[in-house]
């Protein structure tokens, strides 16, 4: 049941309460002798004097059985009074069809002039009544707030501030208002470890970079996903030398799956997000300031970020599936420039700082910080959907290549998972760096290689490829690989991939050249990708 509204609870009162005056006044005007009023007529008044106090009852009773939800629309409001009038009219009807089985003979036996006096006498004293009611409510009105207050409607102008207004409250004495949550999801996060604090991960004993690659890929046979090793020690090498890496390969193999396992197995979080092909800048990734709403639209990306900024210990895998759907270089441009600098400098402004309103604790300035927990993971599928991968993007990134396949091995036992900490696989990463670096014969060859290409094909490339390289060199080795496989798989991802989309006349006998060095250098086993990679090149020139 709802609430009677008060406004409508004093009018139909004082309706009804003029109604009664006005009836009382002519039967003291029949008793004074001032003016007699005919039996008959008496009956007419009475009749009508019930209908209207009748239809204010039954006003009253629809408005207070209404449901809670219902909305006093002037639709609404005109059924009600329809309802109440035609309620009224049948209790009118009813009552006169009874008076007339007990009175036939006189019922319609009545003075006309006798009846519409009386019914003046008592339709003036109501609509007198009324008047001077409304002349008294004004007079305070004005008295009281001056004639600046505009008039006030029902359902509009909620808070004019006069006496039939019962929505208005007195500024003075209202209470201030709060300033808007401008990042609900964010601020409902700061809630959740304030009631649940981030335990930190403990380290694991005993644990190695060959024991985590073989577990890892213990867990990923349970799973019935099978990976060439040297595909789970690039995954490894990737994160250490590189916070964007890009899995690359046609549609079905594994790639989406592989850091989702990981995740898994090492009880990290993750975030998938679908790239959309309609993607053009930052706020499809990251959401966008609501004008109108007065909030920021926050996307699923964000909240993931922004929870990583509390549970810095544990890794978060960002990871953008279908990446290239749309063009990396637009949507991802302010990760790309800030994951050159340093980390404490991984900083991207969400919105205007005067912006007033509440927000997360973990916002500076309306600015989030990308921890260094955070590694960012492409999928990259190699067919007509999709855009091609610009330099910008690939010489920032790690790329691994998914074109090889393992075979099924039956696996016998599930294998448990763990919870790494992030600062332990970082420790890892930095013990292995400090004594065991990249062997200088292997770098002065691969150097050698880069003149080379650089000769043959005026291919060249920067000091960030060299700086990747001789991080993931010696991570790839500490993981059970050879140097000679690593540089062989930075070169084909790398350097190789340079040529794609070149046809100049002499370019495949120039990649025969190159195919000759390669072998000379290295071999043909270590240099596999390499040589592959080359004899492709080949075949879509011949």
């Amino acid at each position: 049941m709802q609430k009677i509204d008060l406004k409508l609870l004093i009018t139909a009162l004082k309706s009804i309460g003029f109604a009664v005056i006005a009836t009382l006044f002519l039967a003291i005007l029949h008793w004074a002798g001032a003016f007699p009023v005919e039996a008959s007529s008496w009956r007419f008044l009475l009749m009508l004097v019930g209908f209207f106090i009748v239809h204010w009852i039954v006003r009253l009773a629809l408005v207070s059985y209404q449901s809670d939800k219902a909305e006093a629309t002037r639709k609404n409001k005109a059924a009600m009074w329809g309802v109440a009038i035609a309620a009224a009219f049948l209790l009118f009807m009813l009552i006169f069809v009874l008076m007339y089985v007990i009175s036939p003979d006189d019922f319609f036996v009545v003075d006309p002039l006798n009846f519409f006096v009386g019914f003046a006498i008592i339709a003036g004293i109501i609509v007198l009544g009324h008047t001077v009611d409304y002349i008294v409510r004004i007079t305070i009105r004005t008295v009281k707030y001056g004639d600046q207050i505009p008039d006030y409607k029902e359902g509009q102008n909620n808070n004019v501030p006069f006496p039939n207004n019962p929505n208005y409250v007195n500024p003075a004495h209202a209470e201030p208002e709060e300033d808007p949550v401008i990042f609900p999801d964010l601020v409902e996060i700061d809630e959740e470890y304030e009631a649940r604090p981030y335990a930190t991960p403990e380290n694991i004993e005993g644990l190695t970079l060959p024991k985590l690659v073989e577990g890892f890929n213990r867990y990923l046979e349970a799973n019935d996903m099978f990976y060439p090793m040297e595909t789970i020690r690039s995954f490894l090498a990737g994160l250490a030398c590189s916070h964007f890496i890009i899995l690359e390969g046609l549609s079905g193999t594994g790639k989406t799956s592989l850091p989702k396992y990981f995740a898994e197995y090492t009880r990290s979080n993750v975030c998938f997000t679908s790239v959309q092909a309609s993607w053009k800048d930052r706020s499809d990734i990251l959401g966008y300031f609501n004008e109108f709403a007065k909030k920021f639209t926050e996307t699923p990306f964000l909240r993931a970020l922004y929870r990583a900024n509390y549970e810095t210990e544990t890794i978060s895998m960002m990871v953008l599936d279908e990446m290239n759907l749309s063009r990396v270089e637009y949507y991802f441009a302010d990760f790309l420039s800030i994951l050159e600098l340093d980390a404490k400098q991984w900083n991207i402004s969400l919105m205007a700082v005067s912006t007033k309103g509440v927000l997360p604790e973990k916002l500076n300035d309306c600015t989030i910080h990308i921890p260094h927990n955070t590694w960012f993971i492409g999928t990259a599928n190699k067919d007509d959907s999709t855009f091609t991968i610009t330099d910008k993007v690939y010489d920032r990134a790690v790329v691994i290549d998914f074109s090889e396949r393992k075979e099924v091995v039956h696996v016998q036992h599930k294998e448990p998972r763990i919870r790494l900490n992030k600062d332990q696989l970082v420790s890892m990463f930095e013990s292995v760096l400090a004594e065991h670096p990249m062997d200088k014969a292997d770098y002065d060859k691969f150097s050698a290689l880069s003149n080379f290409m650089y000769d043959t094909f005026d291919v060249n490339f920067g000091n960030r490829i060299m700086n990747q390289i001789q991080v993931f060199v010696p991570i790839y080795v500490a993981c059970g690989g050879t140097a000679y496989k690593a540089l062989d798989l930075m070169f084909a991802r790398k350097v190789l991939r340079k040529l794609d989309g070149r046809f100049e006349e002499n370019l495949k006998q120039n990649l025969t050249k190159l195919e000759k060095y390669v072998i000379e250098q290295f071999g043909q086993t270590e240099f596999s990708s390499t040589l592959s990679t080359i004899a492709k090149m080949k075949r879509k020139l011949s």
